[in-house]
Formats: structure tokens, sequence, C-alpha cells
């Protein structure tokens, strides 16, 4: 049976109207006995049906607008998606020299790249290459390296400084693993990961860095640019990256209690046969 997903993506009806009918199959439960489980598992962050219903969603065209973005034809139609943040803080920042983006797991993958790609930016972007399309990398001037490569994790902290101190920007996600020791956090009832990597950079390089995530707000896209204020240059250094991870979380766990249409990890809910089943 063919996924949900690429059905839809498939139809040629415009993005629009195929949003509105994942949105008119969530609202029957189809297919949500899995997130229903998950809920029932998981009290501090799901709440109900109407909470599977909006996470249901929020996978589903998630997986839509990724396979829109991965085509050079459609990829304008997904980015029109997109309410225009105000970028001036950011921008300003940039002034002084290499700025990071400090993102996460949320909201339609891939959206918040393509967007910086589309700035035409100096970009550094970490991410699993098994996602690029293969006319991707070719067609613009950004750098992508892949975290979970060991051959490119052996120098991925050397060349993101390289770049950040060329004045480049780097796109990252602290919810990945990028080598090191994690540190973890207990929160909503269940531990999580976060990597290291990016405020080590941020302190050795005194880089400034932003919390940017790309989340669904409706059928639109909103993006969230938040400075991450740097902790006080007197700490130890593990004491200073715990404290800059604490103010990068605070922005995170918001949007994971607040937001289902916007999580895309739900650990735990055999991921994969959740995934084939709607063919993301």
């Amino acid at each position: 049976m063919t996924g949900i997903v690429p059905a839809v993506a498939a139809s040629g009806l415009p993005l629009a109207w195929q949003l509105g009918l994942l949105r008119g199959l969530a609202a029957t439960g189809w297919r949500q006995r899995r997130l229903r489980q998950w809920a029932k598992e998981h009290p501090q962050i799901a709440r109900g049906r109407p909470w599977c219903r909006r996470a249901w969603w929020g996978v589903a065209a998630g997986g839509v607008v990724q396979r829109h973005l991965a085509d050079p034809r459609r990829r304008l139609a997904a980015l029109r998606l997109l309410d225009e943040p105000d970028w001036s803080e950011f921008d300003a920042a940039r002034q002084a020299g290499g700025v990071i983006v400090a993102t996460a797991h949320l909201g339609p993958p891939k959206f918040l790249m393509h967007v910086l790609l589309e700035r035409r930016l100096p970009l550094l972007v970490w991410t699993n290459a098994a996602d690029l399309p293969a006319w991707l990398p070719a067609t613009t001037e950004a750098t992508f390296l892949d975290p979970l490569l060991p051959a490119e994790r052996s120098v991925l902290m050397v060349k993101t400084a390289l770049h950040l101190r060329r004045g480049g920007v780097l796109l990252g996600a602290a919810d990945m693993q990028t080598g090191g020791r994690s540190r973890e956090r207990d929160s909503l009832g269940r531990q999580w990961h976060l990597s290291p990597g990016l405020p080590a950079l941020a302190r050795r390089l005194g880089a400034p860095a932003f919390l940017v995530l790309a989340l669904w707000r409706g059928n639109r896209v909103r993006i969230s640019c938040e400075r991450i204020e740097a902790p006080a240059t007197d700490m130890a250094e593990e004491a200073w990256e715990d404290a800059w991870l604490d103010r990068y979380w605070g922005g995170v766990e918001d949007v994971v209690v607040s937001s289902p249409e916007n999580l895309r990890f739900l650990r735990g809910i055999d991921a994969g046969r959740f995934r084939r089943e709607l063919g993301t």
C-alpha cells in the first residue's frame, strides 16, 4: 500500500489543498493508534485525541513539504508557506563576524535550511547527507557536513571553527549527536540528550548564537529568531556550556509542550512502522 504522504504529494493539487486534505484525514483519527499509545505513555507532553490529530498532521504535512523542497520544480511552492521573519538582530550580529544558528528537530524537515539557502549566506550546515537531494549541493555555495559520518565528524569542529572565524554562518541542531559526551536533561518525564558542540564553539570563538526554529502555525510556517545570551565569562568551560544549553533547551521545551504539530521525534512510538504507514 502506498503511504499517504507520497500519494498526497504526487496528487497534483496545490500545496495548500494538500495540507487541507491531510487536516481532514487527521480529524478522522486515521491510523493514529500508535500516537494514542504514545500519548498515554507520555502524559507530560501529550494530551488526548486532539493532541494526536495535531501530531499526526504535523508528521504527514512535514513529509509532504519535504518532498516539495527536494524537487527543484516544486521547491518555491513550499517556501511560499513562510511568513517572512524579522532578521534585523541576526543581520546586525553578522556585521561583527561569524554567527551560530542553533536549531532543533522541530517543525517541517529541512525548511529552515532552505530558507537560509535562499538568503545566499556564507552557510555551513550540519545535516544528515542522506536527506539531501542530489541536485542541492551542486547548485549552492553552501557547505554540508554530516556529523553521522565518522570521517566528517573527526574534522567537524575544526572546519566549523575556521568557517566561523571567516565570518560564516553555521546552521546546526544541538539535539543531535556531533561527537563527544552528550549532556542530559531530565524534563517532561523523560531524558533528553543534547550535544555540547554548538556551545563549545560559541564559547571558544566568542560567536553570537541564535535559537532559530521554523514552526507550523496553522498551514503557514513562521520562524522565531531569539538570541541565546552568553553565560558569564568567569564560569568554567563545562558549566558555561551547560548554562548555554539550558537557555537553548528552554526555548525548545516550550515548543514540545505547546505545539504537537511540530514534533518529529516521538521516540518509542515504533517510529519505523509509523513512518512507513505514512510513507515518509
